[in-house]
């Protein structure tokens, strides 16, 4: 990645002579469910004459990409700027990279996808500067304290949200193919703000005139079809979005297993529990995923359908419900793992301070990275990682994306 200061500019980079260079075939070209070349003018000029990057302000980073915010100098707003490199493991890549903008474009007046502001071009990248969402991503709330988490009133409006930023995309034959806490941001944490879905690198374009088989998603949301190469069709974001709420409700991972081996076998034999981690959770809540998640496609509800759900039908939850969401154990730390992939990941996770238990006894929060597939140990006190030897499951991992990169053991 290029120096912050250098952004959109032209490099000084030594060049292999042309009989030394290896020409690859423009992939982009040849591969389903890519829309044309948008319409928004790709910026020539340096990014660096209109915007200025705000140190420290990293807002996400994978292996080909990275997200700052930036302020454009003329008005003074503020952008997330999207930096991603068009050639990725010796790939031409700047086709999908047109694609994402297209979807982009073609979302422009929704009100739950990010908005597109302007695109740069360098010899080595594209730059998507786009809305600034300042609440960050809903995964933070997913692994809170649960004086800090999602309540189900909270999670029934915000999907809501999601339900119609996905219905609109899905009526344009666009599937995500990543929803996932990561990918879904807030327009602001305090007060709880809005959705906006982000992150349009693994979406494809589906119709009925042509089968569109791939690998791709996150490990922990990936729906069957997926693992086991059937046709990709709109019921895959479907059973994404069954275990995005499953997440937002319980801060626990439904098919999360001790590696991906075992999390795809729980995919695939629907190894799911309704109980653990429900006390307090309405049944509308429990019937809506299960309308979700459902290992035949044609079974699952569509997004329309759960938009006329009992459970996201307009108005709250009865005060039974909220009452008891709020009396479930509070105080307890974060432990999160987190490893790096080749997608974009929003990281700018912030420890909350914990409270003294009865014994005064202070229990130090911490944030722990690591570049592994380790479990995430999400709620757990000190006092309970000492008395456990056992793996912790059902719970958080960095997972990388998956572009056609499956081991056939992993099919079930």
């Amino acid at each position: 990645m290029i120096p912050e200061e250098s952004y959109g500019m032209m490099e000084n980079v030594y060049r292999t002579p042309r009989t030394g260079r290896h020409q690859l075939p423009e992939k982009g070209l040849e591969r389903p469910g890519l829309l044309g070349d948008p319409c928004t003018p790709i910026q020539s000029q340096p990014f660096s004459s209109r915007y200025t990057m705000c140190s420290g302000h990293e807002l996400g980073r994978g292996k080909f990409a990275v997200v700052r915010k930036c302020i454009e100098k003329e008005t003074e707003k503020e952008f997330a700027a999207k930096i991603m490199r068009k050639r990725r493991k010796g790939q031409d890549c700047r086709m999908e990279i047109l694609h994402e903008i297209a979807v982009l474009e073609l979302a422009k007046d929704n009100a739950w996808v990010i908005k597109l502001h302007e695109v740069y071009e360098t010899p080595t990248e594209m730059i998507l500067v786009l809305e600034y969402a300042a609440g960050g991503e809903i995964f933070n709330q997913c692994v809170a304290e649960r004086e800090e988490a999602f309540k189900e009133k909270d999670v029934q409006r915000l999907m809501r949200q999601i339900l119609k930023g996905v219905s609109f995309l899905h009526r344009h034959n666009v599937v995500h193919l990543d929803l996932k806490p990561q990918n879904i941001l807030l327009t602001s944490d305090r007060p709880l703000g809005n959705i906006k879905i982000v992150d349009f690198g693994l979406s494809r374009v589906v119709n009925n005139h042509e089968e569109l088989r791939e690998i791709m998603g996150t490990p922990e949301y990936v729906a069957p079809e997926i693992l086991s190469y059937d046709p990709i069709s709109t019921a895959t974001d479907m059973w994404s979005i069954g275990v995005l709420a499953y997440i937002m409700l319980t801060g626990t991972s439904p098919f999360l297993g001790d590696d991906k081996q075992h999390t795809f076998l729980n995919i695939s034999q629907l190894n799911i529990s309704f109980t653990e981690d429900f006390e307090g959770i309405s049944e509308p809540a429990v019937d809506f995923m299960k309308t979700l998640l459902v290992r035949e496609p044609e079974g699952r509800a569509t997004a329309e359908d759960c938009l006329q759900h009992p459970w996201l039908a307009e108005g709250d939850l009865p005060d039974l419900y909220s009452s008891a969401m709020n009396t479930v154990d509070n105080g307890k730390p974060i432990l999160l793992v987190e490893e790096d992939n080749d997608e974009l990941k929003i990281n700018a996770l912030e420890a909350s301070p914990t409270q003294p238990d009865t014994d005064e006894q202070t229990v130090t929060e911490e944030l722990i990275l690591m570049a592994s597939y380790t479990l995430g140990q999400c709620r757990q006190t000190e006092m309970e990682k000492q008395t456990e030897s056992k793996a912790i499951t059902k719970r958080f991992k960095f997972e990388e994306p998956m572009l056609q990169e499956l081991p056939g053991e992993f099919i079930y």
